[in-house]
């Protein structure tokens, strides 16, 4: 009997030293980090800076680089668009992180993204905050265009802190830091009429102009009916060019534009570049880029895709009598999409297009950055990967659906509550090590 009594009480002491040591249940808290994106989106004209480098060395090109940007406002092509911002992980973290926002550009360019970043912690949570995670980062920028997903922006990022990314998208005058170490300036200086514009260019936006005119032995001959036409430079107005993009042989963009008087007029219509009397710029004319953005997480090879332009240049005839006008075409040109560029391991551009030089009756290509472009390096696969390599079966849900967005819909990631299991265990811990 006393040896049972022992056993009781030794029991009870047990007891009472294990609910001594059962921990409360732990107490969550929401955390919420909101970052507003601010941006003043422009095309891929060579920044200022750029250009200025070049005065000595190339004269030619300078000044024609600095008379087409101070004719064209940096918001063409960049206004009016619905743009998702998108932020995965490009290397492997801890737990997946897929950020977005849509967002509409008003009509100068300017765009407003806010990022929500929402995680729960408690009191026995060990799971790192999102914003400390080091890793490298996709930052994308898509372009809902006829319900395409077209990239105008692909950046990967050197190995950093999700906090220091977000925290330099906020910033006016941020960077984005490449592999090697460089900053890589988001914004930049233009000139536009004069002044200069503070913006974010998009390399997968691109906007030229078809210099075109008449000069035996420089530039192909216009019909000698054109030329009757009128006095120089009255006629101009009956000249347009159209460039349309086709993806399987469906129109998915298309613009029209005609003679560009204002540039014309700062050029002495081309004299004061070419040398050349009587040339007509016709444009700006924009296109975007075909590295489309699939829905399964990955980013599409130009190549590998049934991707081709038209670029075209009519001439109306006026008939005066009815006031009715009878189109010419003077020229048509068919090509394909180039494959994807890779700059500094970190820089994606895909898609350039293809525009003819009347002097030689070539093409040529146009390149969103000029000279850049011979650092880069070929990217033959079809298809590149932005979702987590660990779950390389499973894409991430980007947040932020373009085809139904609005100004300044937020959307985040939210971190998942463990598991009810996992804390029984945890406790189930504590009880056996008693």
């Amino acid at each position: 009997m006393r040896m049972v009594a022992l056993l009781l009480m030794l029991l009870s002491i047990s007891l009472v030293s294990l609910a001594t040591y059962v921990p409360s249940p732990p107490v969550y808290v929401t955390v919420t980090k909101i970052y507003v994106i601010s941006m003043n989106l422009s095309h891929s004209e060579p920044p200022w800076g750029y250009i200025e480098s070049i005065k000595a060395g190339h004269p030619l090109t300078y000044s024609e680089l600095t008379s087409e940007e101070n004719a064209t406002a940096p918001w063409i092509g960049a206004s009016g668009l619905t743009l998702t911002l998108t932020i995965v992980n490009a290397t492997p973290t801890p737990y997946p992180i897929a950020l977005g926002s849509a967002t509409l550009s008003n009509s100068t360019g300017g765009v407003r993204w806010i990022i929500n970043v929402t995680y729960l912690t408690s009191t026995f949570n060990t799971r790192q905050s999102p914003l400390s995670l080091r890793a490298r980062w996709f930052i994308l920028i898509t372009a809902s265009i006829n319900g395409l997903n077209l990239t105008v922006f692909a950046f990967k990022t050197g190995y950093e802190m999700l906090g220091d990314v977000l925290g330099n998208l906020s910033t006016i005058g941020g960077y984005l830091t490449e592999p090697s170490g460089y900053k890589y300036s988001l914004w930049h200086h233009y000139l536009y009429n004069g002044t200069l514009w503070y913006v974010v260019p998009l390399p997968g936006i691109v906007v030229f102009y078809t210099w075109f005119g008449n000069y035996v032995g420089k530039l192909m001959p216009l019909p000698t009916t054109i030329n009757n036409q009128g006095t120089f430079p009255s006629y101009l107005r009956y000249f347009t060019v159209a460039l349309r993009q086709y993806y399987n042989s469906t129109v998915i963009n298309s613009s029209l534009a005609s003679v560009n008087y204002a540039l014309g007029n700062e050029t002495d219509y081309g004299y004061y570049i070419f040398n050349i009397v009587r040339l007509a710029p016709l444009g700006p004319l924009a296109y975007y880029t075909p590295m489309i953005m699939l829905s399964n997480g990955t980013l599409a090879n130009p190549i590998c895709l049934p991707i081709y332009y038209e670029l075209s240049v009519v001439f109306q005839f006026e008939n005066p009598a009815y006031g009715s006008f009878t189109p010419y075409l003077l020229f048509n040109e068919l090509s394909h999409a180039s494959s994807l560029i890779t700059i500094n391991d970190s820089l994606l551009l895909g898609g350039f297009l293809i525009s003819y030089d009347f002097y030689n009756s070539t093409t040529l290509t146009i390149t969103p950055l000029n000279s850049v472009i011979s650092e880069g390096v070929n990217y033959t696969s079809c298809l590149v990967p932005i979702y987590d390599p660990v779950n390389v079966n499973k894409p991430l849900v980007i947040g932020g659906d373009a085809s139904s967005a609005s100004p300044n819909k937020p959307s985040g990631v939210m971190i998942p509550k463990p598991l009810l299991n996992a804390w029984l265990f945890r406790l189930l811990r504590i009880i056996i090590n008693l």
